[in-house]
Formats: C-alpha cells, structure tokens, sequence
C-alpha cells in the first residue's frame, strides 16, 4: 500500500492517505473525512496521485 500526503480543501491541512491497491482505484471518488478538521471530501484518483476536492467544489 501507498501512502501519499492529501491537502484538506477546507482547513488547508495535510494528511497522510492511504491509497487503495493499484487497479483498483483509478478513477474513482472515494468519500473521505479530513482527519483534522472532520469535514467531508472526495480523494480523486488519477494516474496513481491523489487529490482533495471539496463537497462544495461538487
């Protein structure tokens, strides 16, 4: 498993994620809740990279 640092849209904050296993996560949105301010977000998953897109983005 990878892990990769994921900034939380609403509170700028960063945190580690852990990512799915390799095949099985390109492409998705995966519900998430910012592990220091506990707001909701979608982990984008694209060319093995994360990033944080905020439920207000949506």
């Amino acid at each position: 498993m990878d892990i990769c640092e994921v900034q939380c849209p609403s509170c700028f904050e960063w945190f580690s994620f852990i990512m799915p296993p390799e095949g099985e996560s390109e492409g998705q949105n995966l519900d998430y809740d910012c592990e220091v301010c506990c707001r909701p977000m979608l982990i984008s998953i694209e060319n093995g990279t994360a990033h944080a897109i905020s439920l207000d983005e949506c």
